[in-house]
């Protein structure tokens, strides 16, 4: 597969984020309209009570008469499930040769996807953007974040769910084979769905491997140190569990 050959879809999975969502997928658009390999956008909207979708629209319709540009689709949850079940709806729903996903955050620039594209060329079937290699080029990220990560990384490896240093980068990229197979196994749809793929995925057969990327800590994170925490270590085990006999 050479870098003309494929199809690209992007999943942006929102919620509640009226601030940013614009300038991120005018960022994205603006990129991709200039890459020789094609592409589309989704973004799935988990349930968002301000004006995310609005704003979509609008930029949709922007992009597509002013600028040339797909308009690209909006999947609506009818309630917040969780990212990991947008993520999956998703993967799902794409059509892509290779579907990657990232945060409505931008924390990791779109350019970075480059890095991911060329290890699936090169034969990987699940790539993972990694703050933690020694070429990751991270800024402004809190202490108290990077120690929870550390920690929650550490647990999912010593249970033997993962053999990479960094799974909650939100900044992945997958063959469609492999997207859908590990979507439809899919057990859990909060925060810990990133281990979940990656385990379904080497578990299958299939060659993961991580890039180090370049991110940038953006305010506005949902996920609580304390109550999230606890959610994740059980649904660790839960994984663990649940995929026992795979």
């Amino acid at each position: 597969m050479s870098t003309l050959d494929f199809h690209v879809t992007i999943i942006i999975p929102v919620y509640n984020e009226q601030e940013r969502i614009a300038s991120t997928l005018y960022t994205i658009k603006d990129y991709l309209s200039q890459q020789d390999y094609t592409s589309d956008i989704i973004v799935i909207d988990d349930g968002s009570e301000d004006l995310t979708t609005e704003i979509i629209r609008v930029v949709n319709h922007y992009g597509e008469e002013l600028k040339e540009q797909s308009s690209g689709a909006m999947v609506h949850n009818v309630k917040n499930v969780g990212k990991g079940y947008s993520v999956a709806k998703g993967l799902l729903l794409a059509k892509g040769d290779i579907i990657a996903f990232t945060d409505a955050d931008a924390s990791t620039p779109i350019e970075e996807i480059e890095k991911l594209l060329q290890k699936i060329t090169e034969g990987y079937d699940v790539v993972i953007g990694s703050r933690n290699l020694a070429a990751s080029n991270i800024s402004d990220r809190p202490l108290s974040r990077s120690i929870t990560s550390m920690v929650f990384n550490q647990l999912a490896s010593a249970l033997g769910l993962m053999n990479v240093s960094d799974s909650q980068c939100g900044f992945k990229a997958y063959r469609r084979t492999v997207a859908r197979e590990v979507a439809k196994r899919q057990k859990t749809f909060g925060f810990c769905f990133d281990v979940e793929h990656i385990y379904l995925a080497t578990k299958l057969g299939y060659n993961v491997t991580e890039v180090p990327v370049t991110w940038q800590h953006c305010a506005g994170s949902t996920l609580s140190l304390i109550s999230d925490s606890l959610t994740m270590f059980f649904d660790l085990l839960k994984i663990r569990w649940l995929h026992r006999k795979l």
